[in-house]
């Protein structure tokens, strides 16, 4: 556990050099790598030594340093955990140092630090942004053809994906469902990149982009209206204005879909609590969030206008959340 963060930095400065990449095709020693890297050559064979010692590569005889499955999901060609890694180095490490800050306040420690929020600092800084999106479009990548295969959309036509980004679940969603139509709606900075996704998804006739706030409004009339790790960024007054927004936009038999993290009531040895819940100590020093209980989003729906109806189980350590107007 005190070895935590030094494995974590060995890891972040592998993917920021490529490493995995690198030596992905056959073993390379270190001063092959630190000719393709620029890095003093005996440092880096050190730090390489060092991820060896975790596990993250494997070192043979001759001194060559190879791939293993773990070094391989941190790999730039295919989806993995390489950019959520590199999104934490700017928006995670500094602000757990300020944990203690956390604990005392109740507030989260980003804003303390930057002395403006993380999306106002993600609206100003166009690389952050592309990192943050980055790292949600690699996370919904994995998440996407979970939450496909276990939820039914018999009967939908049109789907809003409320700060869907550049569109990662939406096309999955669509691409399984060649009837269905989709919105995707967001800021500005969270469409980056979704006219492109979309047209290498061949779904540029079927999505329609939208600019704007959930905070204000959201399309009004689709069938269903999905929001991944959405709610989990706030509060649960920020929480219920945009529930509420989606409530507004929802007519007849519409629903909405939360996809997100469940926190059991009780800590357990199931194999996702402690991805659930470093999840949630994370949402509650970076930004202020929360994951929640199953309790806890009945009563943030009732408080929204909302009845939640099922809760369904993924491939994954993510479930569906439905709700329907009350």
């Amino acid at each position: 556990m005190l070895n935590g963060y030094r494995g974590y930095q060995l890891v972040a400065a592998s993917c920021e050099l490529n490493l995995p990449d690198r030596v992905a095709a056959g073993p390379k020693d270190a001063a092959e790598l630190a000719a393709a890297t620029g890095m003093h050559a005996s440092s880096l064979k050190r730090a390489l030594r060092g991820l060896v010692a975790w596990g993250f590569f494997t070192e043979d005889a001759e001194g060559r340093f190879a791939a293993t499955p773990v070094s391989d999901m941190f790999r730039s060609d295919r989806p993995g955990l390489r950019s959520t890694t590199l999104m934490l180095r700017t928006e995670g490490y500094r602000t757990w140092g300020e944990l203690l800050y956390v604990l005392k306040t109740g507030q989260p420690a980003f804003e303390h630090i930057h002395g403006k929020s993380r999306w106002e600092k993600l609206a100003e800084d166009p690389e952050d942004s592309a990192r943050f999106n980055a790292a949600m479009v690699e996370l919904t990548t994995r998440v996407a053809q979970a939450f496909v295969a276990a939820y039914d959309f018999t009967g939908m036509d049109i789907v809003v994906d409320v700060a869907g980004g550049n569109g990662a679940l939406l096309a999955a969603v669509l691409q399984s469902n060649a009837e269905m139509d989709g919105i995707l709606f967001d800021l500005p900075a969270g469409l980056a990149g979704a006219v492109e996704r979309m047209n290498a998804a061949g779904l540029s006739g079927r999505v329609r982009l939208t600019e704007g706030s959930f905070f204000e409004s959201v399309p009004s009339g689709a069938d269903l209206y999905m929001l991944k790790s959405i709610i989990h960024d706030w509060d649960d007054a920020h929480a219920r204005k945009i529930l509420e927004t989606c409530r507004e936009a929802m007519l007849g038999e519409a629903r909405l879909v939360l996809v997100e993290r469940l926190v059991p009531e009780r800590i357990g040895d199931d194999e996702n609590v402690l991805a659930t819940v470093m999840s949630d100590l994370h949402m509650m020093v970076a930004l202020g969030g929360r994951e929640r209980t199953t309790a806890e989003y009945r009563e943030l729906f009732d408080a929204a206008g909302l009845r939640l109806t099922r809760e369904i189980p993924m491939a994954s350590d993510f479930h569906a959340i439905e709700a329907v107007r009350a």
